[in-house]
């Protein structure tokens, strides 16, 4: 604001216009004072600029971040959902770093399998060699889920396994199947989704007995015999009330695979002392 001093003011700018001076030299004045006003105005434009350059800048880097972590299309992601919940490993399959140690794990299909790495500059050299990328996997999924797997018999044949030699161990995606021979192998090929299913059945009867908790994982409802819904997440056996928990608890699965697996050990300790 101008003072109260009964001169004129031009453009906000604290001169004065003198009441004696010519019209000349007033307009003069002015044009002056407004093109000061401009110059302002436009510096202050280019400083505002400045920043949100660098911020968009700083934004397309987080996103390309964001990007090399994830899979690139449906598919790909569509492989990492299936395997991701019993994928074994824990460290980088190139480095040999924990998975998170450089920041979220990169996420690469390749062959149609999951591999896990613990940062951008070990992709090259997982692609380099799939195939003993994918043999670490299998190797780590057989001795990982062998303890737990739940049939005896073979999933083609159904001849008990070991009365033709040692099984026939077979990983698919990061699954267990186990075959009596190498003649079941092909007929397992032409169908794994059906014999997974067999074992995925298998696996929900084999926990139900144990099952540590009598609520629903996710809204704390008391379990009924006749309602409850058995869903299996990688290899762990997990029980809601109703359909729509299943909804919430894809949103974050671990935080509630942990509840059951803590529930787990709580029964176990608790056994061990009545024991």
């Amino acid at each position: 604001m101008a003072p109260n001093d009964g001169l004129a003011y031009a453009g906000g700018l604290q001169e004065p216009i003198l009441p004696h001076e010519s019209m000349t030299t007033k307009i003069g004045k002015r044009m002056k004072l407004s093109s000061i006003a401009l110059s302002l105005t436009l510096l202050a434009g280019t400083a505002l600029a400045l920043p949100l350059t660098q911020d968009a800048k700083q934004d397309t880097k987080t996103k390309a971040a964001v990007s090399a972590s994830a899979p690139a299309t449906e598919a790909e992601a569509a492989v990492v959902k299936a395997q991701l919940p019993s994928y074994p490993l824990h460290t980088c399959l190139i480095s040999g770093e924990e998975l998170d140690s450089m920041g979220d794990p990169i996420e690469l299909v390749a062959e149609g399998r999951l591999m896990r790495l613990c940062c951008k500059g070990c992709v090259k050299k997982a692609k380099a060699d799939p195939a003993a990328m994918i043999a670490k996997i299998d190797a780590a999924v057989i001795a990982e889920q062998t303890p737990i797997y739940p049939l005896a018999t073979c999933l083609i044949s159904g001849e008990e396994l070991g009365s033709m030699g040692d099984p026939i161990d077979v990983v698919y995606g990061t699954r267990l199947a186990r075959l009596c021979c190498k003649g079941c192998v092909k007929k397992f090929k032409a169908d794994p989704a059906a014999m997974m299913a067999k074992v995925d059945a298998a696996l929900i009867e084999a926990q139900k007995a144990s099952y540590p908790m009598s609520t629903c994982v996710v809204s704390g409802e008391e379990l009924q015999a006749d309602e409850t819904i058995d869903y299996l997440y990688g290899t762990q056996l997990v029980r809601f009330c109703c359909k729509s928990c299943i909804k919430a608890f894809e949103k974050d699965p671990n935080q509630f695979v942990s509840k059951v697996k803590m529930a787990q050990k709580g029964a176990k300790k608790a056994a061990a002392k009545k024991g």
